[in-house]
């Protein structure tokens, strides 16, 4: 089923799409720390400090990898807006440019 019209699909608001991110890192995290121990040969919740240590830790770099993801889509946004008024001077400088050579040819 498409969208009709101008419907356009919402997304969720930054701060709903930040917690996910954050989330999905920190159960990255928690998975890590449970292969660490399976490797080792542990009990995976012999020691819950070190499960919180390396979920905050994925989480931290999940927030690092969040904010840089929304500065670069920020930068892609102005250098598209850049680009699209260099596009729209380029094509009123060319259509100044045949009117002007357009009139040249008429007298």
């Amino acid at each position: 089923m498409g969208w009709r019209g101008s419907q356009v699909p919402q997304l969720p608001h930054p701060f709903v799409q930040m917690i996910g991110y954050l989330s999905s890192f920190a159960a990255l995290g928690f998975g890590v720390r449970v292969y660490q121990l399976a490797i080792l040969k542990r009990n995976i919740f012999s020691n819950l400090g070190g499960h919180a240590l390396s979920m905050g830790a994925f989480t931290g770099l999940g927030y690092y990898c969040y904010n840089l993801k929304e500065s670069q889509l920020a930068q892609l946004a102005d250098k598209k807006d850049q680009l699209l008024r260099m596009r729209e001077r380029e094509a009123h400088l060319d259509e100044l440019k045949q009117n002007a050579g357009g009139d040249a040819h008429h007298h």
